[in-house]
């Protein structure tokens, strides 16, 4: 860079910044709201714009991805040496993703900063262009994991950068482009009542109950591992189905629940139901247990 265009971007820089957003939350739980997915913040000849990939509406588990796009504003060429993403408290960075596009994509190893939710990437020996007469932006692309033990609610996040012949670092921290993150998923049990005696040839109820009564999915009975029938529909947390058994002797008795929504499969422990050609004596079996279970 030749002294003339240095003194001209020194001589541009402003102690003012200016943000455009419509949410501005401080990093870390709050109300859940509608999330913000995109921001644009300039400052001199500079604009960043940070966006969401995605509704930025998720789950705890899930994966984030957040892209920065940085541009000049006038003819005056301009140096990226720093980008720093700043991430909800908590997020992790996932190994790999970090990326940076200037005049060509490439995977980057960033500097990451768990205790400060930072993640860094730097080119102190050749900065980065930013130039509208060659039409050079530069992009930075990074993802996080979302604890899996996240509290409902939305997360705000931030950016800073460094920019060659400037003397502090621009920071935008939080920026307002933010993340509501749900309720987690919710586990389920499913009990089984049967007969404890049954008739050969004669139907008799097979009854699945899920707790807590989910929005929908279906139950399939099992004899020994075996499905009995098609699935049956959850109505008000309950499933019965009617079978006559065709064979005399024990039979191993369960019942899956499919899951719906974020409503979690889950299995019964098994019960035996004993089948002969005699009548049918008194007597039932009652349990459950969550998926995974024993």
């Amino acid at each position: 860079m030749s002294n003339t265009v240095i003194r001209r971007v020194a001589a541009a820089v402003s102690a003012t910044a200016v943000v455009t957003l419509g949410l501005g939350l401080g990093i870390g739980a709050g109300p859940a709201s509608a999330a913000q997915t995109s921001a644009t913040v300039t400052t001199a000849q500079i604009k960043a714009t940070k966006t969401l990939q995605g509704s930025g509406s998720v789950f705890p588990g899930d994966v984030v991805t957040y892209k920065t796009q940085f541009s000049v504003t006038n003819a005056i060429d301009a140096y990226l040496n720093k980008i720093t993403d700043v991430h909800p408290a908590g997020f992790t960075y996932v190994p790999g993703s970090a990326k940076l596009t200037a005049a060509s994509t490439s995977s980057v190893t960033p500097a990451v900063d768990d205790a400060n939710n930072k993640v860094s990437v730097s080119n102190s020996l050749s900065a980065w262009m930013l130039s509208k007469n060659v039409n050079r932006t530069v992009t930075f692309e990074v993802s996080y994991k979302v604890p899996d033990n996240a509290p409902a609610g939305t997360f705000d996040s931030g950016l800073t950068f460094d920019v060659n012949t400037w003397q502090s670092t621009q920071v935008f921290n939080p920026i307002g482009v933010t993340i509501d993150v749900q309720a987690p998923d919710t586990a389920t049990t499913t009990g089984l009542t049967v007969p404890g005696l049954a008739t050969a040839g004669t139907a008799v109820d097979l009854t699945a109950t899920v707790a807590p009564v989910p929005a929908g999915g279906t139950v399939q009975f099992k004899d020994g591992g075996t499905p009995i029938g098609g699935p049956v529909t959850v109505v008000d947390g309950k499933a019965t189905l009617s079978h006559a058994f065709d064979a005399n002797g024990s039979h191993a008795i369960s019942a899956v629940y499919s899951g719906a929504g974020r409503f979690l499969p889950s299995v019964s422990p098994t019960l035996s139901v004993n089948v002969s050609g005699g009548d049918t004596g008194g007597g039932s079996g009652s349990a459950g247990l969550p998926f995974g279970s024993s």
